[in-house]
């Protein structure tokens, strides 16, 4: 089990699909409450499309260090993730491009915003979380809102229906039984978020590395015509993919074939 030392000391967990020759390193994040090994197949077939993929146990989730579905800083991610890359970079040389799905494409593009001076080959970002697609009960908005400074690590039930997240039912079925999908969000958590939602449309301007969107037109996790209002506003090389019967993870759709289709031409396009 491969692990690295967040800069706050946090043990960070992740897995390896490494290609016998890859064209490149791939950094993956997982969404929210969700962790790294629902992920596997990504990681193979990326593999087998001859990029080393490595996909990371965001901390507060899976098998990493930290507590579950807390932040303190959302800033900690973004030196959890360079420490990534560093470590990624000692496996091989070959040029990194980081792939986010959903709170993973939030971070992901976060990270675009504020590392201009180590540029990224590229980035994927899938469905990223700019805001909901629905109105959180009002009594989760109210504990957010009060206890966020009184008593930000509290823990607050925020699972997702399961059947919310694809179109085929055995992978939302894997999901609602996955011991490992912890379902919790604290009330600091919820304002680092929520700092994060307004701060990446406000430096969008900041991003360089060319970015492929999968948005998808049914999502009912988050606000894809937000997401897609945003790479539209993005002045450098972005490319967007609507797939207007999919739902929130496009990559593990029915019709993922297709998706994935437009991620390794859209790699093999920046190589």
């Amino acid at each position: 089990m491969p692990t690295l030392t967040a800069p706050d000391g946090t043990l960070l967990v992740y897995d390896m699909y490494e290609a016998a020759a890859p064209r490149a390193a791939i950094l993956a994040l997982h969404g929210w409450a969700d962790h790294a090994g629902r992920w596997r197949d990504v990681g193979e077939r990326l593999c087998a499309a001859g990029y080393s993929t490595y996909v990371l146990d965001l901390r507060g989730h899976g098998r990493s260090g930290g507590r579950r579905g807390h932040l303190s800083r959302f800033s900690q991610l973004l030196g959890d993730l360079q420490a990534f890359r560093r470590v990624v970079r000692l496996r091989t040389d070959r040029p990194q491009l980081l792939l986010g799905t959903s709170f993973g494409g939030l971070v992901a593009l976060r990270y675009l915003e504020t590392q201009p001076s180590d540029p990224i080959a590229g980035a994927v970002v899938v469905s990223p979380w700019l805001g909901l697609a629905f109105r959180p009960p009002a009594w989760k908005r109210f504990v957010g809102r009060v206890f966020a400074d009184l008593w930000p690590t509290l823990p607050v039930p925020a699972r997702l229906e399961a059947d919310t997240l694809s179109r085929d039912p055995v992978v939302n079925d894997a999901y609602a039984a996955d011991p490992a999908v912890h379902g919790l969000m604290t009330p600091g958590a919820w304002r680092e978020i929520q700092w994060a939602q307004r701060t990446v449309p406000a430096d969008g301007y900041r991003i360089e590395s060319p970015v492929l969107f999968l948005l998808a037109g049914e999502d009912r996790v988050v606000d894809a015509h937000l997401a897609r209002a945003f790479a539209d506003s993005l002045k450098g090389p972005v490319l967007v993919r609507w797939y207007p019967e999919m739902y929130h993870e496009v990559l593990h759709d029915p019709q993922r074939d297709t998706a994935f289709g437009d991620v390794v031409a859209f790699l093999a396009g920046r190589l």
